[in-house]
């Protein structure tokens, strides 16, 4: 009965390590998407502002500004993907009259993300007034597939 208190500790220390061993260090967790937010970039402020403190109520002198927040860590020899699609239907008013229905696509490859957990990859597309505009955002890579869609508007006096 001595002799196990004796070993109790080492046994135990020993089970502790064997767990360690089988289960290695935690992994970093796998990218994902976490928000999309879209804001203005004046031209003649040079800066990011919202809709509504824009120079120009009209759309003019202004790019739409889309930014996309990855949470994860990824280092790798295969990079990750991030595709955006924004579009907007045709629309028909009386003070503007017809508009027709647009799309834009752009990519980004991420080759790493941010040590510190959170990357955020920034879009710039031009402005086009729209009451009903859908953005949408795909993450691909090894081990990895999600997708993220914003509706908002791309507002204009009129």
């Amino acid at each position: 009965m001595n002799s196990w208190r004796s070993l109790r500790p080492l046994v135990l220390g020993g089970m502790l390590l064997q767990s360690l061993a089988a289960g290695g260090a935690p992994a970093a967790p796998k990218p994902s998407l976490v928000s999309v937010e879209a804001r203005v970039y004046d031209r003649q402020k040079g800066a990011i502002v919202s809709v509504e403190e824009a120079s120009d109520p009209y759309g003019m002198n202004v790019d739409a500004f889309i930014v996309v927040k990855v949470q994860g860590t990824h280092e790798g020899d295969a990079p990750l993907k991030l595709k955006l699609v924004v579009s907007a239907p045709k629309e028909s008013s009386e003070a503007s009259g017809d508009r027709p229905a647009w799309k834009v696509t752009q990519t980004r490859t991420l080759h790493a993300l941010s040590e510190e957990g959170t990357t955020q990859v920034p879009f710039l597309l031009p402005y086009a007034c729209a009451s009903k505009v859908q953005v949408t955002v795909t993450l691909t890579g090894p081990g990895v597939k999600g997708s993220k869609t914003l509706d908002t508007s791309f507002p204009c006096a009129e």
